[in-house]
């Protein structure tokens, strides 16, 4: 079973003061060492969150999210850098790549398959990686010995303290009550973007917690990224977002399909597992509505495949994202494809 999840809008969040990026552990007043583990920018489902409450029944069930991404005023769309990107730092301290990564089948037991350089020297001892892309440089990934700019993160962490409050009164509960909260700041005209087939009235609204507000709209997709993304993927392609893939309990680094008891693994072809060049993956939780007491819950939590991983699929071509069978992706009342989950763009050239 396949459907087609379409995009229409791209949603730009522009902050009002501090975002929200995580709390950490609690701390006692003679400690207060250490920093919260840093998740930001939100994934999708805090967008489709805050949609959804703007949205009615019906329209919630075909809400479909991807993200997360930023917008510059000056160089457009910010897309997650493909880690076949090799990159280097160059006289002016700023990150950019001319080299890179291709899968290359085996020639001999000195070099089996695997994701190699193309010019064939070694490839940089502990070079940088993450980063970002801009949306009108993607269409030069694949070339070797095009020099590309990679973008830093527009953003600080601001590490500061909270209390624990008592239930009936806006004062500290006492004795290690302290935690760490960790606020994100963002430079001035910088907003994060996010892909939607829903839009809500412009205007502020709250956004990830601790009451921090947005100033929300709604912009056409860059015509440059449709057409990317209805490219099918007859070469490598990249995530541009974290690819979710198994089970609640069980994550995997591609989809599989459960069949009469035993697993299937779509990508693989002729025998062959697919080309896969990632990186240790990373946590993605999102809220559950309907728990206890009426209580929104966190979902158990799974490992996801980050943004910017690359893959090579042997035989056939795939379809463009938008095509993909529901099948492939996880489900917990709704199908994950929804919250936009391993969307990739191709890594070759324009047709």
């Amino acid at each position: 079973m396949s459907t087609t999840a379409s995009f229409a809008h791209l949603i730009l969040l522009e902050p009002l003061g501090l975002l929200y990026g995580s709390s950490g552990r609690l701390l006692s007043p003679e400690a207060l060492t250490g920093r919260a583990s840093e998740h930001f920018p939100p994934d999708s489902p805090a967008l489709a969150g805050l949609l959804a409450s703007q949205l009615t029944r019906a329209e919630v069930w075909e809400l479909t999210t991807a993200g997360p991404f930023w917008l510059d005023p000056d160089q457009g769309l910010m897309l997650p850098a493909p880690m076949m990107l090799l990159q280097e730092q160059d006289s002016s301290c700023q990150r950019c790549s001319s080299r890179r990564l291709a899968w290359l089948e085996a020639e001999g037991e000195q070099a089996p398959s695997g994701w190699r350089p193309v010019d064939g020297q070694k490839p940089p001892h502990k070079a940088p990686s993450g980063g970002w892309i801009s949306l009108s440089d993607w269409p030069r990934v694949h070339v070797d010995g095009e020099t590309i700019p990679i973008h830093d993160n527009p953003w600080k962490e601001v590490p500061h303290l909270h209390p624990k409050l008592q239930d009936d009164q806006r004062i500290s509960a006492g004795d290690g009550a302290l935690f760490l909260e960790y606020g994100i700041a963002l430079q001035p005209g910088i907003a994060l973007a996010y892909l939607s087939s829903h839009a809500i009235a412009t205007g502020v609204y709250r956004f990830g917690g601790e009451g921090h507000l947005v100033q929300l709209r709604s912009a056409p997709i860059p015509e440059a990224l449709l057409h990317l993304l209805a490219q099918p993927l007859d070469g490598p392609f990249a995530l541009i977002t974290p690819g979710l893939w198994g089970s609640p309990r069980l994550s995997l680094r591609e989809p599989i399909i459960s069949e009469g008891g035993r697993g299937v693994h779509p990508w693989h072809r002729d025998g062959q597992a697919p080309g896969i060049l990632t990186d240790k993956p990373r946590p993605w939780r999102h809220r559950l509505g309907g728990g206890e007491n009426g209580r929104r819950r966190l979902s158990r939590g799974r490992w996801a495949m980050p943004a910017g991983s690359c893959y090579q699929l042997h035989g056939p071509s795939l379809e463009a994202w938008q095509h993909w069978d529901e099948r492939w992706f996880p489900r917990e009342g709704f199908s994950f494809k929804q919250l936009g989950t391993a969307l990739a763009l191709p890594l070759h050239g324009p047709p």
